[in-house]
């Protein structure tokens, strides 16, 4: 059981100066706390000084119970017995996970003394007051304002950090944020149920707000750039469909409900363009470009900000003719959840006329595509988001250079696209068996001529 105590420390007798060469002692002395446990010690000094006369060392507290501390803001001897409560809270809950470190305690101890600081500060140029300017767009990035998800990423991960603050009774400043914060922060984080590319969002976000309290000066503390205080990041998985597949989507007739035909036609156009669905949502007759007899799609990416310019199939141009009468380019966009529900509808109703055609589940009735949940079936799997996976996808399967297909996509580099189009591993080998196929056949002409 920890032992909490409180001692008086005789000031160190002043230096003389040449202005003053015989200095008196300090007659007051300062307090300090001692904490025993496991066969450790804390030593704490907190910055208060008592009067001998007024001390009893018997009850460790001030004789008069009317004394306040320096700043006359809190009686001492309430001071004492909070620090004392905040010992033994912070050792029950850092034990948890085994003898808790003396400076993981002192940290404790130390936010607890700064809390009305950091309450000033934050009013100013405290943590969470940086962290609310990232969240209203206050803060550009690279000269231009964040796109909307991102700062509600940003505004989830402030009320990760405060719903942290108040749990474990922590006052987070910037100092706070060292490897001790991290390790306690991503096991909160994980009983609160989040998955590791979720805490790892969490983090990256945390090291962006980091970074920018560093340039504007707010902080030296570079704890966060530590190898350690790592972005987790976990590889999922979703599915795409195959060009057979999104054909047969396409031609199926539903004419007899306009709602799934326009949902289901701006879905297959997605799967041509690979453009997001708030970029491919909102095409306009403007940006259809012309090029000899080719036509071109030229947009400016929501997320990125960066220009596109995507070459126009038969089935886009057959989109464009089809809606044309209506002073449009494509149907009228709905919300992406209502677009999820509704593409998921129209996924399940085609593979349920194949599959009675087939006498067996076939096609979006499917099950097995995803290996994490193969119970799904294809339909269940589908969203707004499989239709640029797809393209990509697809296209990749047959050969399209990487390099050109990242001009399209978005993406910045060759890896950061191939994790993107969750390849599956009997993809790659069906890949590589064409491969395998194509060349062994030149190899063996070669030998027999």
């Amino acid at each position: 059981m920890p032992i909490v105590n409180f001692y008086l420390q005789k000031p160190k007798a002043p230096k003389p100066t040449k202005d003053n060469p015989n200095p008196k002692p300090r007659k007051e002395h300062l307090i300090y706390l001692q904490m025993k446990y496991a066969g450790e010690k804390l030593v704490y000094s907190f910055g208060q000084h008592i009067a001998p006369g007024n001390w009893s060392d018997k009850k460790q507290r001030a004789k008069s119970n009317a004394s306040t501390t320096a700043d006359n803001k809190f009686y001492v001897n309430d001071l004492l017995d909070n620090l004392e409560r905040e010992c033994l809270r912070a050792y029950n809950e850092l034990v948890k996970n085994g003898t808790p470190a003396p400076e993981n305690i002192r940290a404790r101890l130390q936010a607890f003394m700064d809390q009305d600081r950091v309450k000033q500060q934050e009013g100013k140029t405290g943590l969470f007051n940086l962290i609310q300017k990232f969240v209203d767009n206050e803060i550009p990035y690279r000269g231009r304002q964040r796109q909307g998800n991102t700062t509600r990423t940003y505004k989830t991960t402030l009320n990760h950090l405060k719903e942290f603050a108040k749990k474990t009774k922590t006052v987070l400043d910037y100092d706070s944020i060292n490897l001790d914060f991290y390790n306690q922060y991503v096991s909160y984080l994980r009983k609160q149920g989040l998955n590791t590319n979720s805490i790892g969002r969490d983090i990256k976000n945390l090291k962006t707000f980091m970074n920018e309290a560093v340039d504007m000066g707010y902080t030296n503390n570079l704890q966060f750039k530590h190898k350690k205080f790592a972005v987790g990041r976990e590889d999922t998985e979703a599915v795409y469909l195959t060009w057979d597949e999104i054909l047969k989507l396409y031609r199926h007739d539903f004419s007899d409900n306009k709602r799934l035909e326009r949902v289901r036609d701006l879905f297959v156009f997605g799967c041509c363009v690979g453009l997001r669905y708030s970029d491919f949502s909102r095409i306009k007759p403007e940006n259809i470009i012309k090029d000899g007899t080719d036509y071109f799609i030229k947009v400016k990416t929501q997320k990125t900000g960066e220009v596109v310019i995507i070459p126009c199939n038969p089935v886009v141009l057959e989109l464009f003719n089809k809606y044309k009468t209506e002073n449009t380019t494509l149907p009228r966009s709905v919300s992406s959840q209502r677009f999820n529900d509704y593409i998921k509808e129209a996924c399940k109703i085609v593979g349920e006329a194949e599959s009675k055609a087939a006498g067996k589940p076939v096609g979006m009735l499917e099950t097995g595509r995803l290996s994490t949940d193969p119970d799904l079936q294809l339909w269940q799997c589908v969203s707004s988001h499989t239709a640029r996976r797809s393209m990509a996808t697809n296209y990749y399967l047959e050969g399209f250079p990487v390099i050109d297909l990242t001009k399209i996509t978005g993406h910045k580099t060759e890896s950061s696209f191939l994790r993107y189009i969750k390849l599956s591993k009997l993809d790659a080998a069906r890949r590589l068996h064409v491969h395998i196929n194509k060349n062994w056949s030149e190899k063996l002409l070669k030998i027999a001529s």
